[in-house]
């Protein structure tokens, strides 16, 4: 190979996503072993690993395929303290196994560990920048654009803080590239066949929205099969391609990768199904959906009944929170989006992922209303549109101003990298990860100290939520203390507190002698509310 081939061969446009790839995993690296603390990192890293520790303890169908919470009882069973809990109280199975699976997998693997735990899901967050690239690459789109969109995603405090935690878009993505690719392939290669129906059963164990999209990308191979065959027979008088007859107008858009994606599909969502309705049953599911699809907030943090307005202005306000996205990005939202639908190459990709989008915010009101992160799967039309915006801005720059393409190019994936840079190392961080992981490293530190080993329950004070963490680290179940429950604490329990909301129960004493303690959280012993 020459040496000019070699250096074309290295500056390739997937030679630049892998070096992304590479620096994202970089500045996630050291996060495998961060504490799992008071956030939804901790709350779902928290969950995902003691659903692991319980399938290798209990076994696979005692723990029920990897759902069983114990000790952490689930709140809204209203379980008294010290009380046997039904066996639903200590199970959990309301999203897709996939992610469960994994981490199954890695913690049988590696050993029980927060790097464990995490490692999977990880890799799948980094994974999600190469299938973007995938997705724009498979329906035509430039690399320069590309490489624009890729970054544009991966600079978001939304990819940074959440697309590691095993619940962004990336099978929509992975499933979208092939079917963008089966789409204009007339005889597709049995490898490809199997792999795009792999995918699709991936994408039906992945998370709810996936589950979603396969109802939009099906059609669109279907209908991307129609067209390309019209097309192949335009010209051709003995080639008919105008159907006479539902049975007609089904083979002229059937073809060997529908089956195959139609086919792995449905057994994905068989396994999907399985694993739930094994671990939960359908009135519980149902019970769920109608709870999420209210307006109504009752958690121990809120009481309250919402307007739709209230509601917009609490999405904007999550969006704009902790360079979750930039101020840039905010502003490009809309003519993004515009371009995506207008680029003909684009359209079909960002109606899936915008449509699924849209359906987790505005369907389930009440699930975005208290999470911020059901807001992350935004990013993806998002940084579709931003590659179909600069596209049309490269195509609009001729003549003398052609030479202004790289230029600008080079200046927006500066501007970009700032942003991840402030995101990885400023505020963004240190609200939604390392404050919080506070609450882990007290634990972590505490629980050799004999105090721990004698309790029979953890209690936890104002301010912190689900923590699942609690019973990870501790493998203890955990209950909200306040004024109600006061009379159910004894002296050999133990109460988790944070430090910027001590409860006025609590005598300073206590604080001052904990059994560990950190900048925001401390652990104490019971025995001093009875001194």
């Amino acid at each position: 190979m020459t040496r000019r081939g070699s250096l074309t061969r290295l500056c390739s446009g997937w030679t630049v996503v892998a070096l992304i790839c590479i620096g994202v995993f970089a500045l996630w690296a050291p996060d495998l072993d961060l504490p799992l603390g008071n956030s939804d990192d901790g709350r779902i890293f928290g969950r995902a690993g003691i659903q692991a520790r319980n399938f290798w303890d209990l076994g696979p169908v005692e723990s029920r395929f990897g759902a069983r919470t114990d000790p952490f009882i689930r709140a809204e069973y209203e379980v008294p303290p010290r009380a046997e809990p039904p066996l639903e109280a200590v199970t959990y199975a309301h999203h897709p196994p996939l992610k469960q699976f994994l981490t199954i997998a890695s913690v049988g693997a590696f050993g029980d560990s927060p790097a464990a735990v995490r490692i999977t899901d990880f890799l799948f967050g980094v994974a999600t920048v190469a299938f973007l690239a995938a997705v724009l690459r498979a329906v035509n789109m430039s690399w320069g654009p590309t490489l624009l969109a890729v970054l544009a995603m991966v600079s978001t405090g939304f990819f940074f803080v959440y697309a590691r935690m095993g619940i962004s878009f990336s099978m929509i993505l992975a499933l979208t590239a092939a079917i963008a690719w089966l789409r204009q392939a007339t005889h597709p290669p049995r490898w490809a066949l199997v792999g795009a129906g792999v995918l699709a059963a991936l994408t039906a164990m992945h998370s709810w929205i996936a589950v979603a999209s396969l109802a939009l990308l099906l059609p669109w191979l279907f209908i991307g099969t129609m067209q390309q065959r019209r097309n192949e027979a335009h010209g051709c008088p003995a080639a008919s391609t105008s159907p006479r007859s539902i049975p007609d107008w089904i083979r002229l858009g059937w073809s060997p990768g529908l089956t195959a994606v139609a086919f792995g599909a449905v057994a994905g969502g068989l396994l999907t199904a399985g694993w739930l309705l094994n671990a939960t049953d359908i009135s519980e599911l149902s019970e769920r959906v109608a709870f999420r699809t209210g307006n109504d907030v009752s958690t121990a943090a809120e009481q309250a009944q919402f307007t739709f307005g209230e509601f917009l202005r609490r999405q904007w306000t999550f969006a704009s929170h902790e360079l979750l996205t930039s101020w840039w990005l905010r502003l490009l939202f809309f003519p993004a989006l515009i371009a995506a639908f207008v680029d003909r190459r684009t359209r079909g990709p960002a109606l899936v992922t915008l449509a699924v989008a849209a359906s987790l915010t505005f369907a389930l009101q009440q699930g975005a209303w208290i999470h911020r992160l059901w807001n992350f799967p935004w990013v993806a039309p998002t940084a579709i549109g931003v590659a179909a915006l600069a596209d049309a801005v490269r195509r609009g720059l001729r003549g003398w101003a052609a030479r202004l393409r790289v230029p600008l190019g080079l200046a927006a994936a500066t501007v970009a990298l700032v942003t991840l840079a402030l995101v990885a190392t400023g505020s963004t961080r240190d609200f939604y990860l390392d404050r919080p992981a506070d609450a882990g490293a007290v634990l972590e530190r505490a629980r050799a100290a004999p105090e721990v080993a004698e309790t029979e329950l953890v209690w936890f004070t104002s301010g912190i939520w689900t923590p699942r963490w609690i019973a990870y680290y501790l493998d203890r179940p955990a209950w909200m203390l306040d004024k109600t429950t006061l009379d159910d604490v004894i002296p050999t329990d133990v109460i988790l507190v944070r430090n910027d909301r001590v409860p006025k129960f609590v005598p300073p004493s206590a604080m001052a002698e904990p059994l560990a303690a950190g900048e925001d959280y401390t652990l104490i012993t019971a025995a001093a509310l009875f001194e």
